[in-house]
């Protein structure tokens, strides 16, 4: 029996393992759930190597039986293996015996199956030996359905639908770091490529180091992508366990909210802090980067500047598991206040890979916030690492409810902690008065001492607008003029600012200028 389809792509990037869109398969839109293990891959990786492949109904979940993979592996654009594969139950398991070979080397041990002569087995599970999985890095899978349902059903090859997926392989990069005469050892764990120019710069307590990334932005806008990259910090090292805030950069993009979570509780005596950025988090990046960027940079440092002294309260579930809620103790109504929700179960152990909703009502019961999903096949928010920073404004002081459901936890959706609790809290009165963090001061004076140039420090205080961490009184917005330059006195104002000469009042005087004449744009 022939079966003909219309061609159909999907894509992902940078998982360890997930679930790719939907796409028309037969009569029906199917999902591939595709995995590769281990998800980090050191010299010293034991165990079991494989690749996992499971087709079915985006409506109902069931996995579609005798299903026909073929199953092309590259990396870095070196094709490592391409071969037919044929399960009978749905579920497809590939063993990988890593070694270097040839593609044309490359050794099955399976069965061939009668139709289509693809590899099968009995169990489903067939053994590869091929140069796979020999090193960590993002390794780009091609996987083309060339038949469902039965094995005497087989698709044109021409058209055959086609998933696209980048898994990535995590690199574990260690260094000892020195200062005050004192060593640390540092890690980092990149879930996406290998770590390189890593550096620690003792004047500025700041780390950095890059890895490779491919910003084309027509391919990013069309797959599922996520980066993630974790910082491992003895808490000896003090100067980045006891700062409590951070600040963090991605090619010069300033990294806030969700992109960076701070996580004390996962391991002892190390603070690990998160790098987590999103398709939107990326496709935002790529917008400021210089053509022909090939990389990607993080820099973080220790936030001297600014000191946090938190709220905080807690919702107890009755299955033992609970949630801390944290927030800015000096932040108020009508500002951004970025919350910390952190899951944990009931020997107090983070809850990661969770996924939970959220909402927030006022004293007269009105929902003000409820959370979305962020993936239409599956309820809840997705936090990896157990830790959420949602940021929410309150337009008045007083008493709000928080009410949090926990639908799933772990990478098995385990719903042993799942549940439903709420609890109150308040937020105080705003002011008036112009608020700017004490950091901002060093931007103002590396531009009047022009370390940093007109456009990069107009651009940094529309950012700190934008994001509420700026304060400043309402401003009409001019139209701009030819030359949109800036007059020396306000330059002259900011290194005043900074070197404590003048007040906040003052600087903010001349930020109001910019916006009148239209040199600063300031979006609604």
């Amino acid at each position: 029996i022939m079966l003909l389809q219309i061609p159909s792509t999907v894509y992902g990037d940078g998982l360890t393992m997930e679930n790719l869109p939907p796409a028309s398969v037969g009569d029906r839109d199917a999902s591939l759930f595709i995995k590769i293990s281990p998800p980090i891959l050191t010299k010293d990786t034991v165990g079991d190597k494989f690749l996992e492949l499971r087709l079915f109904d985006a409506i109902t979940g069931e996995t579609i039986q005798h299903t026909s993979f073929l199953v092309s592996v590259d990396k870095e654009g070196k094709l490592l293996m391409r071969d037919l594969f044929h399960t009978h139950s749905g579920n497809l398991i590939i063993k990988i015996q890593s070694e270097d070979l040839d593609v044309n080397d490359v050794v099955v041990y399976g069965d061939e199956e009668p139709f289509q002569g693809g590899w099968t087995s009995v169990n489903d599970k067939i053994t590869v030996k091929a140069p796979i999985l020999l090193d960590a890095g993002l390794y780009h899978f091609e996987i083309e359905i060339f038949g469902i349902d039965n094995d005497r059903i087989i698709f044109v090859p021409s058209e055959a639908p086609i998933f696209d997926s980048w898994l990535s392989v995590g690199d574990i990069f260690n260094q000892v770091v020195s200062t005050g005469g004192k060593s640390y050892d540092l890690s980092v764990t990149s879930y996406y490529d290998k770590i390189n120019n890593f550096n620690y710069d003792e004047s500025k307590k700041s780390v950095s180091f890059s890895m490779p990334f491919n910003w084309d932005t027509s391919r990013l806008e069309k797959q599922n992508i996520f980066v993630h990259q974790e910082i491992h910090f003895p808490t000896s090292f003090k100067e980045f366990s006891q700062a409590g805030t951070y600040k963090a950069t991605v090619n010069g993009f300033p990294v806030t909210g969700r992109m960076l979570i701070a996580d004390p509780y996962s391991m002892d005596n190390t603070l690990i802090l998160h790098f987590l950025l999103s398709k939107e988090n990326i496709l935002d990046i790529a917008k400021i980067n210089k053509p022909g960027t090939k990389t990607m940079e993080f820099s973080l440092s220790p936030d001297s500047g600014l000191t946090t002294e938190k709220n905080s309260f807690d919702i107890k579930f009755d299955n033992g598991a609970f949630t801390r809620v944290q927030y800015d103790s000096k932040l108020v109504s009508g500002e951004k206040i970025p919350f910390e929700i952190t899951f944990f179960d009931k020997d107090n152990k983070l809850l990661k890979w969770t996924t939970y909703g959220y909402r927030i009502e006022d004293s007269s019961g009105t929902i003000i916030y409820e959370s979305k999903n962020t993936d239409p096949n599956s309820p809840g928010i997705l936090v990896t690492e157990g830790i959420d920073k949602p940021e929410f404004t309150f337009k008045s002081a007083g008493k709000y409810k928080m009410t949090l459901a926990i639908f799933s936890h772990g990478l098995d959706n385990l719903q042993t902690f799942s549940g439903i609790s709420s609890t109150s809290f308040d937020i105080g009165s705003g002011s008036e008065s112009n608020q700017i963090p004490s950091w901002i001061k060093n931007n103002a004076g590396w531009w009047a001492d022009g370390s940093i140039d007109d456009n990069s420090f107009v651009q940094g205080i529309q950012y700190l607008i934008k994001e509420g961490i700026m304060k400043i009184p309402q401003t009409s917005q001019g139209l701009g003029s030819v030359t949109n330059q800036i007059p020396s006195w306000i330059k002259n104002n900011a290194g005043w600012w900074a070197d404590g000469s003048i007040d906040d009042n003052s600087f903010v005087q001349g930020i109001q200028y910019l916006i009148k004449e239209g040199i600063m744009k300031i979006e609604k």
